[in-house]
């Protein structure tokens, strides 16, 4: 589809008869790809999978050195509204938090606000494993009794916006999850041993001895939530520095891994705060299309002209517009696919010809630019 530039506040598309071939057979494979079950080995980057927000996680900010409630608030948030602008452009689907973000941190309504147009138009969504608040509460209060500022409080009463979607989480508890997760990486070369390690030498016990008092962890917690600083509480002795991040670091990726699998869901990492990846890359099997990196987007935004537009420019509205442009998702699943990073470049280059690409101001500039970069990757042979 052919874009042209317009004035502010229109947007004029013509359809150039000589790729009137093209677009049909692109919406044909583009529908049979949207339409086609996902095979229980496809570990590859896919529009319809739904984006988890990860990246204002009170655990795993900390694990990066960050508070969600001092200091660091106002750049969290910051980076935040600027993640999310990014993350609603690689899912033809929605972007998902849990509900337990409404409760741990503060500021979370002034987040909400902030992305008010997309709640509006379904595209976000909440998730627990019920849609009712007041039970929800009720069950995360017993989980964090022993907190000393409990956030689950039954005196904290949450706001909620009334188009604000719930999604179900299926599948086992999270802290039953990570519990399998925690037996599993005790072993010499498991996930946890150089905590294990580490926490020996201070104890001056073997390996052996301290896997199994670990090992009871999960038991001895008696359902408080699977967090670090409860883990520790469960331990005969302190943890020593040079092990509480690796273990925070655990943990965080435990639950990450257990919510992005239960949900089908990837994540936006490699962000200016921080990776925010807990250490899970697109090399693990079961992370393969999920860890989609916001520096990639970045440079392939600036590449294509229009990033000054996603980050400084576009409403809300114009951001879903223009991801639901069948160019736009052809070009992202070329840049975090098994397409050729080659090609983008010399499509890039390509277009850098035509009258039509240029610096975008408008919605219809950032539509146009990447028509003329898709039509130079559909010229391409093979």
């Amino acid at each position: 589809m052919k874009v042209e530039r317009e004035p502010p506040g229109q947007v004029v598309q013509r359809v150039l008869a000589r790729r009137d071939a093209f677009t049909a057979a692109r919406d044909l494979s583009v529908n049979i790809l949207m339409d086609r079950p996902a095979t229980a080995d496809e570990g590859s980057y896919r529009r319809e999978r739904s984006l988890f927000i990860q990246y204002v996680n009170p655990e795993i900010l900390a694990c990066y050195g960050k508070d969600v409630t001092r200091g660091d608030v106002g750049q969290i948030l910051t980076q935040a509204l600027r993640a999310t602008r990014l993350a609603v452009l690689l899912t033809d689907a929605y972007l998902i938090f849990p509900s337990s973000y409404m409760f741990e941190l503060p500021w979370f309504d002034v987040f909400l606000a902030g992305i008010e147009p997309l709640i509006h138009e379904g595209l976000i969504r909440h998730t627990s494993r019920t849609p009712e608040l007041t039970a929800y509460q009720d069950t995360k209060v017993r989980e964090y009794r022993r907190d000393e500022r409990n956030p689950y409080s039954t005196s904290h009463r949450v706001h909620i916006e009334p188009d604000l979607a719930w999604y179900p989480h299926f599948g086992k508890p999270t802290s039953a999850g990570i519990a399998d997760q925690w037996s599993a990486a005790l072993a010499p070369e498991g996930g946890l041993s150089g905590v294990v390690h580490a926490v020996a030498r201070a104890w001056h016990r073997p390996y052996e001895r301290v896997a199994r008092i670990m090992a009871k962890s999960p038991e001895r917690l008696e359902g408080q939530a699977f967090v670090k600083r409860f883990v520790e509480r469960t331990l005969p002795g302190p943890v020593p520095d040079d092990a509480d991040s690796l273990l925070g670091l655990f943990l965080s990726a435990a639950y990450l891994r257990s919510y992005v699998r239960d949900l089908d869901t990837a994540i936006l990492t490699d962000l200016p705060i921080g990776r925010l990846s807990c250490e899970l890359d697109d090399s693990m099997e079961d992370m393969k299309g999920r860890v989609l990196s916001s520096r990639r987007l970045d440079l392939a935004l600036h590449w294509l002209r229009v990033d000054h537009f996603v980050h400084r420019g576009a409403s809300w509205k114009e951001l879903v517009l223009l991801r639901s442009s069948a160019e736009f998702g052809m070009i992202t699943s070329l840049l975090y696919g098994s397409g050729s990073a080659n090609a983008f470049r010399l499509a890039i280059i390509g277009a850098s010809r035509s009258r039509h690409f240029g610096p975008a101001v408008t919605c219809g500039d950032a539509l146009s630019n990447v028509a003329v970069v898709a039509d130079q990757l559909a010229r391409m042979p093979g």
